[in-house]
């Protein structure tokens, strides 16, 4: 049987804790050393780790020597006949597959396999074009992409190999940005309704991929995906012009990741992928959101009928997420439970991610009451005032909900990025209200507070992790 894999800091903490047992008279040595042996030694996890970095840099080598290649190819690509073309990019394509399935299946070369097999989808890409343009194939650019992508699909859901689903993710993200930002074909006309290329098939290819990730418990695999459902996600806004309020719907996607990560079990490695883009994305829109002078200028321009479809959209994905989220943690609150108790015990437990999302709402008809045509012009300065309260209360809000989450689950990383997330909120006040004025001595002051709070912080971590382990 395999051994489980754990960290080195979970190793030492396990052989301290056997080590108490048995002075205890808990253990017997024989049942420590069976314990101990359930799990990696301190050289199987080095070696493991050993194995990753190499593993990453074998991996960086296999793209550029497959790059070489192709550009090698591509140096005497016009001296050679269109036979020999064909021959060289199906022999390349069919050799590295073959030699990946040599090594895994014949020879046992798990990492060695994964490497020939990534080189060999590689290469499938580059033919792809290769052989359009051998036979002059005209056809919309994004379209190789996309079958590019479909002949990854399966290699990455039946090797096991992280580099490949990384690999597939990407090409699906580049096809969807083409397909939304290219000019070759903005959209077709169906039935009189004009429907904008949108990437509408990414969730199909990305659905797989997520199901394959959840049942090889893989976290990892699942921050990929879940950034490429944000990625596109965000892209329709574009797609369908009501980008207008772009950085309030970012912070909206980002408000329903942290709703997901909420509703993962406690303490559940997946819910960390969806927290951290969550957190990326609504903490990267409110900081800019927060100025003043930043609102007060948007507020300048005319605003269309994009406000209204993003407050559709949004309040659309919100009610499926809390639906979705209801019906697989029935479970949890128990399966004769009401529907209306569940929902109770929900909107409590998610009362930051619902609150954002509610505010991103809320700016959102803010701004396209205040940008409307019988606005008065000589208020939109006070009505600026409305968004930069409300967005800098959901900063510290924020941080605070983060140094909460992170207490509770103990996790020294996200109680982190609270406590810094609340750090630079002090520092961008301190820079808009107080910079002109303050100057040195002002900011001096203001990196000392700093300071002086992240050591109290790091002390109280201290005092906290010494008494859950005393």
């Amino acid at each position: 049987m395999p051994k489980r894999s754990i960290t080195a800091r979970q190793r030492r903490w396990l052989h301290d804790e056997i080590e108490s047992w048995q002075t205890e008279g808990v253990l017997s040595p024989e049942q420590a050393n069976a314990i101990l042996t359930l799990y990696e030694s301190s050289a199987e996890i080095v070696e493991r780790r050993r194995s990753r970095a190499v593993f990453t840099l074998v991996a960086m080598a296999s793209l550029l020597i497959g790059l070489a290649a192709l550009l090698l190819i591509g140096y005497n690509w016009e001296k050679m006949p269109t036979a020999l073309k064909l021959i060289v990019v199906f022999s390349a394509i069919i050799g590295a597959y073959a030699g990946g399935f040599y090594l895994r299946y014949t020879r046992g070369m798990r990492m060695a396999s994964e490497l020939i097999f990534f080189l060999g989808c590689l290469f499938y890409g580059a033919g792809i074009w290769l052989v359009a343009q051998i036979f002059h194939i005209q056809a919309h650019f994004p379209d190789g992409v996309w079958w590019w992508a479909i002949g990854v699909l399966p290699f990455a859901l039946c090797l096991d190999t992280l580099l490949l689903h990384a690999l597939l993710v990407a090409l699906l993200g580049l096809g969807a940005g083409m397909e939304v930002f290219g000019l070759e074909s903005p959209g077709v006309w169906f039935f009189g309704t004009f429907i904008p290329n949108g990437a509408y098939t990414l969730p199909l290819f990305a659905l797989p991929g997520f199901i394959w990730s959840y049942r090889k418990n893989s976290p990892a695999t699942v921050g990929l995906y879940a950034l490429l459902l944000a990625w596109w996600v965000i892209l329709q806004q574009f797609a369908w012009r009501w980008e207008t309020n772009a950085l309030y719907f970012i912070a909206a996607v980002g408000s329903l990741f942290l709703l997901i990560s909420e509703s993962h079990e406690p303490g559940s490695r997946f819910a960390i992928p969806y927290r951290l883009w969550g957190m990326l994305m609504v903490g990267g829109a409110l900081v800019p959101s927060s100025f003043y002078r930043f609102n007060a200028m948007a507020f300048q321009s005319s605003l269309g009928v994009g406000g209204l479809m993003q407050v559709l959209v949004i309040l659309a994905l919100t009610l499926g997420t809390i639906t979705a989220a209801l019906l697989l943690r029935r479970r949890h609150y128990g399966a004769t439970a009401r529907f209306s108790v569940r929902a109770v015990a929900f909107i409590r437990q998610q009362w930051l991610p619902l609150a954002l999302v509610l505010l991103m709402v809320l700016l959102i008809v803010w701004e396209s009451f205040v940008r409307s045509p019988g606005f008065n012009p000589a208020h939109v300065r006070r009505a600026a005032l409305v968004p930069t309260i409300l967005v800098n209360v959901a900063m510290i809000g924020s941080s605070l909900w983060l140094i909460a989450v992170g207490l509770r689950e103990d996790r020294g990383w996200t109680f982190t990025a609270g406590v810094l997330y609340f750090l630079l909120w002090t520092v961008l006040r301190y820079v808009d209200l107080f910079g002109e004025f303050g100057g040195f001595l002002g900011a001096a002051l203001m990196f000392f507070l700093c300071g002086a709070a992240l050591l109290g912080v790091a002390l109280y971590w201290r005092r906290r992790k010494e008494v859950r382990h005393a």
